[in-house]
Order: structure tokens, then C-alpha cells, then sequence
């Protein structure tokens, strides 16, 4: 009897420890996703900056773009999540754990932004909609992979976010304004330039202003729900994957 009491503790602790093991450091698949992310994303960033800009863009450079600044961001997290996970160095996997919050709400706010504008409402995001020619290829590496690889790594791979509520909003209050100020230093609006999206283009600046406020709201309030959701998602199916494994224990017994 205490033989299989103790057969028993085994796999029961063998099924949530698989189950812990997915989230840490040293997972080959998650470290497979940061390589295949890596070199998508180096190739969209690639085509995205040779691309000739329009004369209306084309002094700011391929820098004006949120979703430029995004998906090198994008690209610095899953390059320290993949040697992080190749040289399973701790240090390295918490560094990388805290940047990813800040990478999941700016590549959210790229994609949740960019795809309805540009299904539905092009006019709003360029000013010439009937030259608007990205091949899709580069599309989908720029404004969809980034989000995707993130949450993928969020809700299978990782550890709970760390990052208190208020450094959040500080860091989110922060990228705005320099985004802000990014914007203004570039663009010379009196002699022909204009905002990279169009819904940007606004006669006063109180208008943009509440733009970017919206915008950094929205980011926040995604930080917040995206730590809601993982306590949910993740618990349920944690549970669910341990009573699974606990059906095939018994099966094996």
C-alpha cells in the first residue's frame, strides 16, 4: 500500500512538474518560435525599410513608423528570450520576462490599430489609399508575427508578469511621449511633411494629443486585461492538462 501511495505522489508530481516545465528557461519549442521570430521579423524589417516612402514621408524615414520602432523592440525580446533559452541562463530569462509586458502592448496597439484601418478604413491610415501596394508577405511580418509569437510565449511559455501596475503606466506614459516627441523632431509639417497615419493628420495639436492618450490608455487597460486573461486562461488549463495527465497515470498504474 505505501509502495503505490508513493508510485502515485510520483506521477502526481510528475504531471505538474511537465506541466511547470513548459515555463521555464531552456524550452526547445518556445525556444524554436523566438528562432523562427527572429529571422520572419529580421525579413519584414528588411523589406519595410527599403521600401521608397511617399514625398509626404519620405524625410521623416522608415523611423516615424510605430510599427517600425515596434518590431525592432519585438526583435531585441525574442533575441534574449532565444539566448536566454539556448544558454538556459535565469538572469537573462527574468530580463527578457520584463521587457515582453511593454513588446505585447505596443505590438497589440500596432495590430489592433493597423488591420481594421486596413480592411475597412484605409483612408484613415494613408493618404493615398489607391497607392497603398505593401505585398502581403511583409504585411504579416511586421504588423501580425510580432503579436502572435508574443502571445504565444505569454500564455504557454512563460512565467506571470512581474511588472507592478504602476511601472507599467509609467513605462507606457513614457513611449508615448517619446513617440510624441519622436514625431515632432521629424516631421517638418510647414514645408509639406505629414504624420505617418493619417488619422494623425489633425488641424490642432490638442486633437493628436488626445489621440496619443487614447492610445496610451488603451495599452494600459491591454496590460491589465492581458494579466487577467493568463490568470484565467492559463489556470484552466493547467488544471485541465493535470487532469490528463493524472487519466493516463492511472491508465499506466
Amino acid at each position: 500500500m505505501a509502495a503505490t501511495h508513493g508510485i502515485s505522489s510520483t506521477k502526481h508530481y510528475s504531471s505538474g512538474h511537465r506541466a511547470a516545465s513548459r515555463r521555464k528557461v531552456g524550452n526547445p519549442y518556445i525556444t524554436t518560435i523566438d528562432f523562427i521570430s527572429i529571422v520572419i521579423g529580421f525579413y519584414g524589417y528588411h523589406k519595410i525599410t527599403t521600401i521608397q516612402l511617399p514625398p509626404h514621408l519620405e524625410d521623416a524615414g522608415h523611423w516615424q513608423f510605430l510599427t517600425n520602432l515596434s518590431l525592432v523592440y519585438s526583435l531585441f525580446v525574442f533575441i534574449v528570450g532565444f539566448i536566454a533559452h539556448i544558454t538556459k541562463s535565469q538572469t537573462l530569462f527574468l530580463f527578457k520576462n520584463n521587457l515582453h509586458p511593454i513588446g505585447l502592448a505596443l505590438e497589440t496597439i500596432v495590430a489592433g490599430v493597423y488591420w481594421p484601418l486596413r480592411l475597412f478604413c484605409l483612408h484613415l491610415l494613408t493618404k493615398d489609399p489607391a497607392n497603398f501596394n505593401l505585398p502581403l508577405t511583409t504585411d504579416l511580418c511586421i504588423h501580425l508575427m510580432p503579436v502572435v509569437s508574443l502571445l504565444i510565449d505569454y500564455l504557454i511559455f512563460m512565467p506571470r508578469w512581474t511588472i507592478s501596475n504602476n511601472t507599467a503606466l509609467g513605462f507606457v506614459v513614457l513611449l508615448t511621449t517619446f513617440y510624441w516627441f519622436l514625431l515632432d523632431n521629424l516631421i517638418d509639417v510647414d514645408n509639406g511633411g505629414s504624420y505617418p497615419y493619417e488619422f494623425l493628420n489633425v488641424e490642432k495639436d490638442g486633437q493628436r494629443i488626445f489621440v496619443f492618450a487614447v492610445v496610451a490608455l488603451v495599452a494600459f487597460a491591454q496590460f491589465l486585461f492581458m494579466r487577467r486573461v493568463y490568470d484565467w486562461i492559463v489556470g484552466k488549463t493547467e488544471d485541465a492538462s493535470e487532469r490528463i495527465d493524472q487519466e493516463l497515470d492511472k491508465k499506466e498504474l
